[in-house]
């Protein structure tokens, strides 16, 4: 059981960044003033001051940071993982993008028929 526990708590390469030290940069880069980030998430500043100790913080907490000061952590650490991913709103938009280029090179032929019909070039 000993084993199984160290093992556990042994970093690897691939580990994340220790959260507490992003989130207190993070509200550092935004100027924000700590007690009222505390107040937002309605904890006390002793409390926001032990999340910035911590290395993981659960997943709510994370969220409810990220609506505080907005800034999205969990976005920010999915992209730091080794995998692709595509939201919605990123598919969506590939899709018009997609649309819109069919449509640019219709008007391009199009352009290029007015052009040879009016002796154009």
């Amino acid at each position: 059981m000993e084993k199984i526990k160290k093992k556990f708590l042994q970093q690897d390469d691939t580990d994340p960044l220790h959260i507490g030290n992003l989130v207190h940069w993070e509200i550092k880069q935004q100027n924000l003033k700590k007690k009222d980030v505390a107040e937002k998430l309605g904890i006390g500043p002793t409390t926001l001051n032990q999340y910035f100790k911590q290395s993981s913080l659960q997943t709510t907490i994370l969220w409810r940071l990220s609506r505080a000061i907005n800034f999205n952590f969990l976005m920010y650490l999915g992209q730091k993982l080794d995998v692709d991913f595509e939201t919605e709103k990123e598919k969506a938009l590939l899709e018009q993008l997609k649309g819109k280029e069919e449509e640019i090179l219709s008007l391009k032929t199009q352009l290029g028929v007015y052009k040879k019909i009016h002796n154009i070039e």
